[in-house]
């Protein structure tokens, strides 16, 4: 665990830069700055959200896994966790399990609509 404390300000303006990052098509360098988040505050939900974006971007699915199933753990309710999951599986070649999260994020979106 980290020493390290962010103030919510710099908390809040790392996560823009990352996602300015990812607004310029740079996901590698936006994984920086949600990962120097996450270092820092490793309970940030909005950066490893932010992150699994990033990841799936730079076709990283065992990490993208990782933190969805993290933000899982955390008790995220986002249905698009889902979809994310799904994708980071598929990237990782294991589609049967891809299949049955995305339909889990259809069944979770459908009755968040």
């Amino acid at each position: 665990m980290s020493d390290m404390s962010l103030k919510p300000v710099e908390q809040t303006l790392l996560l823009l830069l990352g996602w300015v990052q990812l607004q310029c098509a740079q996901p590698g360098r936006a994984r920086t700055f949600f990962e120097a988040l996450l270092s820092a505050e490793p309970r940030q939900r909005d950066a490893r959200k932010a992150l699994v974006v990033a990841l799936l971007q730079l076709d990283l699915g065992a990490q993208a896994q990782q933190h969805c199933e993290q933000l899982l753990a955390d008790g995220e309710q986002d249905p698009a966790l889902w979809a994310c999951l799904s994708r980071a599986r598929q990237l990782q070649g294991q589609l049967e399990q891809a299949r049955a999260d995305y339909e889990h994020f259809l069944a979770l979106r459908d009755t968040h609509a």
